[in-house]
């Protein structure tokens, strides 16, 4: 039963009313039509987009899919001894490390898939079309491979028909969930055993000591006017540490992020005086709450501990919400496991190469591009970008 697929170049093309029939509600945001449309304003410039709508014979609509056509730097993707080996590919010939990738899914990395089936959808015939849609498109914008990004082991269940179309999957970064049902971080704070609850207490001491002080609001408090240039570097000093560089984001997709959805996105600045030293960039509805991006001054670090304590008022503010699944981001899982009482959901993505070449090398060396990711991590993952 072949599925038919509408190609849309904007969020702002598609139905509103069609496109949300496919989202989980409130557990949704990242499909949010506003959402998506923050990152196509803000990103225009790095990417392509495009939104898919499936049909079946009988013209229902069974489906939905966000496309991107994004540059990639392969030697910042890379990991462990395929880093070694990229960085001296990228020294002798750099070109070669550079390319467009076709993702199925957003080039902004918080753990969210972008495929939406409708309940008694033929997975395996949306799965062909988004493939045909897929390969047209990537043929058309000579991407090297094609991505599809990040799912859940339910949702990879739904969708065995990959495999079969020449996909293969591998670990992505899993995702730290926090446990839900605290008022707020002290209580979770004053619900842990002594050792747990030690070391959270030194770090919340020494940030007492620092005469630092905390703003939370909303976008519509005026966070995009808040967000300067000046405190965009502070996410870019987390990005330069990170292990594994998924993208760089541009600071006006955060200052988009406050425009688009002004009561749905939520932002907790530290200040020194009047300067903005660390941030934490979230996004919540009434039934879940994503930690998304950090930025930190490290110059400050290590004396008032601002990493961590920058986390405890940023997780303090999602379990203020009340919502029964808070997520804090797929790195620095040391941290927030012993630290933020998080627990890991393994997340997985799917590749296949558009070429004879790119096909036999993702091929032959799968298990050296794509290594098998563990649950916890070292404890240099505590200045990971999240």
């Amino acid at each position: 039963m072949a599925y038919t697929c509408t190609l849309y170049n904007s969020i702002l093309e598609v139905d509103q009313a069609l496109w949300n029939q496919f989202r989980r509600g409130d557990a949704d945001p990242f499909m949010d039509p506003h959402f998506i449309r923050a990152v196509e304003v803000s990103m225009a410039d790095s990417g392509r987009f495009w939104h898919a709508v499936f049909h079946d014979p009988d013209g229902r609509p069974m489906g939905c899919a966000c496309i991107c056509l994004y540059r990639v730097d392969a030697s910042l993707l890379a990991d462990g001894f395929a880093k070694t080996v990229a960085n001296a590919f990228k020294r002798v010939v750099p070109w070669l490390l550079h390319f467009n990738v076709l993702f199925c899914g957003l080039p902004i990395s918080a753990g969210q898939s972008s495929l939406r089936l409708a309940p008694d959808c033929d997975a395996n015939a949306l799965a062909q079309a988004l493939d045909a849609q897929l390969n047209q498109l990537a043929r058309a914008n000579r991407a090297k491979c094609i991505v599809l990004k990040e799912y859940t082991a339910e949702e990879c269940a739904r969708l065995p028909a990959l495999a079969d179309l020449g996909y293969l999957r591998a670990d992505s970064l899993p995702m730290n969930h926090a446990q839900p049902g605290y008022r707020d971080f002290e209580h979770f704070c004053s619900s842990q055993k002594s050792r747990k609850r030690h070391p959270i207490r030194t770090s919340q001491k020494k940030f007492d000591k620092s005469g630092l002080r905390v703003v939370q609001l909303t976008g519509r408090g005026g966070a995009d006017a808040i967000y300067t240039d000046e405190v965009h570097r502070l996410y870019e000093n987390v990005l330069d540490r990170a292990k594994v560089k998924l993208e760089k984001i541009p600071a006006e997709f955060f200052r988009e992020l406050a425009r688009q959805l002004p009561d749905e996105s939520a932002f907790t600045f530290i200040y020194q005086g009047e300067r903005v030293v660390a941030f934490a960039a979230s996004l919540f509805t009434k039934a879940v709450y994503h930690q998304m991006f950090v930025g930190v001054d490290y110059s400050l670090n290590s004396d008032y501990d601002l990493y961590f304590n920058l986390f405890f008022h940023a997780v303090d503010y999602g379990f203020r919400q009340n919502v029964a699944d808070i997520y804090v981001g797929q790195s620095a899982d040391t941290f927030k496991q012993r630290k933020l009482g998080c627990y890991p959901v393994p997340l997985y993505f799917y590749v296949k190469g558009c070429d004879a070449l790119t096909t036999l090398v993702i091929r032959k060396g799968f298990h050296l591009l794509f290594p098998p990711r563990m649950a916890i991590g070292d404890a240099s993952d505590a200045s990971d970008a999240t």
